[in-house]
């Protein structure tokens, strides 16, 4: 049977090669003339973990990541999160990673560059295929690797009910990698995050870790990135981060990066999403490596398991059969990241004098910092609680009330994600998705805060 990948993103890759390591012909179609020459001249963070988990090694060129810093939205308050040592994410090249993913796939995989994916092939209630470069390549299985703005998944009919995003569910950014001003002093700080910076939705970073010469740079923004807002913000970042030179190295680049709740429907008859294209990025700061690289090893596995029940043919490939694989992502990681989206919108419509609160107070414990950055749920114990409520005051006990109200409706996202049915049927997974969507129905107050 036939398999094809649309676009050599990270988790497309690990799919292949999963895949094809059960017999199937799989073929990957990625736009970029050849694998040196793909996107993102830059480096991303991931924990060691996952690659013990999928039984890799990590690229050679990978290093251990410094502590954070997080600045309020005018710079008023700064805090540092003191990372565990033993359990550091890494700053991973995405180049290297990409080689090595493709020499783990290349054996059991065609993979086809300067292929540009146009549009689906869809006959009666079931994708049959892909458009490339103007031909029609037919599938029993097609797997949208085409991220946030797949063609795919926009090109599908409304009927099959794939989850598509809100503009406020993105995050525009631009990436770059600065020549270090070599005249400036070194910082105290080395791992710079602006939260809302400049009182605007969104984050921006200054980064000094493991290059000596380069400044890593982003600037983003929830729904859209203007040449005014990113040069204002450029502008605030060299003012308090003197050691970014002029000079663009690497990168220069704007992308756009989910930042939602995962698709509530990722997978239709024929078809399955995979890494941005089904919005798997931690919604607070929009990591996806980890995240992809699971759901292509997710997705195969599921495959696998119906494989070994005895299921045969077109049948491995309806969306009954496929729906294994969504569950399997919501009940793994999925149910952490619908939380961590409902604390994400908090956030960004917070008062930023609530927010220059929140971080100069000793309210939030470092452990607590840690989650909130790398997609975990918050879980207060009642011993923590009684400590809260003496920093906060009687003066501010109303914001430690709003604040837990907040972290009361993130945990029932959660609980809500993980009972995602079972079994697909279209009736009791629309029953799911409404109640799901409830968590994050965009209220006035939040549309003026967004500028929506």
């Amino acid at each position: 049977m036939k398999i094809v990948i649309a676009g050599a993103g990270i988790g497309g890759m690990v799919a292949a090669e999963k895949l094809g390591k059960l017999g199937f012909e799989v073929t990957v179609y990625e736009q970029s003339p050849s694998l040196d020459e793909m996107r993102y001249d830059w480096h991303d963070d991931v924990n060691p973990k996952v690659f013990r988990r999928l039984g890799m090694e990590m690229p050679a060129e990978s290093n251990k990541k410094k502590s954070w810093t997080f600045i309020s939205p005018f710079g008023a308050v700064i805090r540092e999160f003191r990372q565990d040592e033993n359990n550091a994410d890494y700053s991973v090249e995405r180049r290297p990673l990409n080689r090595m993913l493709y020499n783990r796939a290349c054996d059991v995989a065609k993979f086809v560059f300067g292929a540009n994916v146009t549009a689906p092939i869809v006959r009666g209630n079931r994708v049959a295929g892909i458009v490339v470069n103007g031909e029609e390549v037919e599938a029993d299985l097609v797997v949208d690797s085409l991220g946030v703005d797949s063609v795919l998944r926009k090109g599908l009919p409304h009927s099959m009910g794939i989850t598509q995003y809100r503009p406020d569910e993105v995050f525009v950014a631009y990436r770059a990698f600065y020549e270090k001003n070599p005249d400036a002093p070194e910082p105290k700080y080395t791992n710079k995050v602006y939260l809302k910076h400049m009182g605007a939705p969104g984050i921006s970073w200054a980064i000094q870790d493991h290059d000596p010469t380069l400044v890593n740079v982003l600037v983003g923004r929830i729904g859209a990135l203007d040449e005014k807002t990113l040069a204002e913000a450029l502008d605030d970042l060299r003012k308090h981060n003197p050691t970014i030179g002029d000079k663009v190295v690497r990168g220069g680049e704007i992308c756009k990066i989910p930042v939602r709740y995962p698709a509530t429907r990722m997978v239709a008859n024929g078809y399955a999403a995979v890494g941005d294209s089904a919005y798997l990025t931690i919604p607070m700061l929009g990591s996806g490596i980890a995240t992809s690289m699971l759901a292509g090893a997710m997705l195969a596995q599921s495959i696998g398991e119906n494989m070994s029940h005895g299921v045969k043919g077109a049948e491995l490939f309806k969306v009954g059969k496929l729906w294994r694989y969504q569950v399997r992502i919501f009940r793994d990681f999925g149910a952490e990241h619908c939380a961590v989206d409902v604390m994400k919108r908090s956030v960004l419509t917070m008062k930023n004098e609530v927010l220059d609160w929140l971080l100069g107070s000793d309210l939030l414990t470092n452990e607590e910092m840690g989650k909130l950055a790398s997609g975990k749920i918050i879980k207060i114990g009642f011993g923590e609680a009684v400590r809260k409520i003496k920093v906060a005051g009687v003066n501010k006990l109303g914001r430690l009330i709003s604040i837990n109200n907040m972290l009361q409706k993130s945990y029932f996202a959660a609980s809500g994600a993980k009972n995602i049915p079972r079994n697909y049927t279209d009736s009791i997974t629309k029953t799911w998705e409404a109640h799901m969507m409830r968590f994050y129905k965009q209220t006035a107050k939040q549309k003026k805060a967004l500028g929506h």
